[in-house]
């Protein structure tokens, strides 16, 4: 670790406070006009907080204790907390104030596998080979946003502030499915606007980039026999992943330059001497838009189809989780611009610098530490990952922010990015991020017509058509 950031070394010694310690407010009432200052006192605390979700480590559906340890400190402040909604036992929605107008912020805390780290390392180090880790700084996304709805609500009371405050605890979302499922169910009825923040390299407002993303499991069905035997009698699944893996090879010449075809093979069998029955690849499919991954599923359908024709083989395509492309709200993302501005960017002192240096060395990148300034407000900003903030941007007005809190130009679902989510790095953009977070709820509570402007806004973008869920009714949240 490097040196301690105000006081963080307290604040963890002996990790082990417990969720009964978090009965008393975290920090006193706030003043009016004291988001900020609220923060900048309870930030020990909240530093404390995010380090025990990034110990917990908990991948998607299973984050029991993250979310309950965010659940517990929201009713402590006041908040009324609905629990294991939409199916998600660690979804939850918590609810303060009342009335009109509804600002909910979206809070993530799910891990990724296999990327344990230890914190402030500038080489690949687990704490325990093969674990968990916090590869995409989930610990500090939904610390920050809990952080900024406590802020935001003790200044709502103070300032006697109309309108209701919301945080949606969101699992699962490197497996696109908690915010999906929660639209599906109404878990968002009545919201008139929703903030979100990611932990990222740059310090901007998302206007673009995010890529819309389906979720395919491709199945063979064949017959088993004993490879040496009677190898005529069986016909191979894994013969069929073949055939069907190069069909899907030789379509990405024929794609767009925007769009991302990845796989993995989760079933080949299960003994070389056994002829395999049965073999199983996921696809992610992704593109600028839903329209075109949409075409690229049909053409995959038809490739699978030839493949069981080919090794007379039966082939099942099956759709797990899709969301579209985010609709960014220019209006409200105005509003949360204004306050970066304000905040600005992380201070960084020199083992930051250090740190981010190394890394970048390490991973074979430009050298060139961490971002000291604010991106205005403008198109192209974002990064062509995916997320089902997508899905909630279609239905309500949504702004998302960039905060730096990692080296720039390293990359994410990464080793480094758990070693600084843990880290100085990673604490002083949390702390960012939920200043700007707290202070653009109460702008927006203060602002009805920032709230109808937005909405006006989202009307337009989708021609005023009702927003639809990708899943079916029947479809259940499960990890595949």
């Amino acid at each position: 670790m490097q040196v301690p950031f105000r006081g963080l070394a307290a604040a963890l010694t002996g990790l082990a406070f417990s969720l009964p310690l978090l009965a008393a407010p975290i920090a006193p009432a706030a003043q009016p006009g004291g988001t900020d200052a609220y923060l900048d006192a309870s930030a020990p605390q909240w530093e404390a907080v995010s380090r025990k979700i990034w110990d917990f480590a908990e991948t998607a559906l299973k984050e029991s204790k993250s979310a309950a340890l965010l659940e517990e400190i929201l009713e402590k402040e006041g908040f009324a907390v609905t629990r294991g909604i939409a199916g998600m036992p660690t979804a939850f929605v918590a609810t303060a104030g009342s009335g009109a107008p509804v600002v909910g912020i979206l809070a993530e805390y799910d891990a990724l596998p296999g990327l344990s780290q230890k914190a402030g390392e500038a080489k690949k180090s687990p704490v325990a080979a093969g674990a968990p880790g916090h590869g995409c700084g989930h610990n500090l996304l939904g610390t920050a946003a809990v952080a900024a709805a406590v802020a935001a609500n003790r200044e709502r009371i103070a300032q006697k502030l109309p309108g209701t405050i919301r945080v949606y605890g969101t699992p699962a979302e490197e497996q696109i499915l908690g915010k999906t499922f929660l639209l599906r169910d109404g878990a968002f009825a009545g919201t008139d606007v929703v903030l979100s923040w990611h932990p990222e390299s740059e310090n901007y407002l998302y206007s673009g980039r995010r890529l819309a993303i389906t979720v395919i499991d491709v199945e063979f069905f064949g017959k088993t026999a004993h490879a040496a035997a009677n190898p005529w009698l069986g016909r191979s699944a894994l013969d069929a992943v073949e055939v069907f893996e190069h069909s899907m090879a030789l379509m990405r010449e024929h794609v767009l330059p925007t769009a991302r075809l990845h796989r993995v093979i989760k079933d080949g069998g299960v003994a070389a001497n056994i002829i395999p029955d049965y073999a199983r690849v996921q696809w992610f499919v992704r593109d600028e838009n839903g329209a075109r991954v949409n075409e690229m599923i049909g053409r995959l359908k038809k490739a699978a189809e030839g493949a069981g024709l080919a090794t007379e083989t039966t082939a099942r395509v099956t759709l797990l989780a899709s969301t579209r492309e985010p609709l960014y709200n220019a209006a409200l993302s105005q509003v949360l611009q204004r306050q970066l501005e304000r905040v600005g960017a992380p201070k960084w002192d020199a083992a930051d610098e250090a740190l981010a240096t190394a890394i970048q060395k390490e991973v074979g990148i430009p050298e060139k530490g961490l971002a000291k300034d604010v991106q205005p407000w403008g198109p192209g900003h974002g990064v062509s990952a995916s997320s089902d903030i997508g899905e909630v941007s279609a239905a309500y007005p949504l702004a998302e922010l960039a905060v730096a809190t990692g080296p720039v130009g390293a990359p994410w679902h990464h080793w480094d990015v758990a070693s600084c989510a843990a880290n100085p790095v990673g604490l002083r953009g949390m702390l960012v991020a939920s200043k700007v977070l707290a202070a653009s709820i109460n702008d927006l509570l203060r602002d009805p017509a920032a709230i109808a402007a937005a909405k006006a806004e989202l009307l337009k973008t989708t021609d005023g058509k009702p927003y639809v869920s990708p899943l079916a009714k029947d479809a259940v949240p499960k990890v595949y």
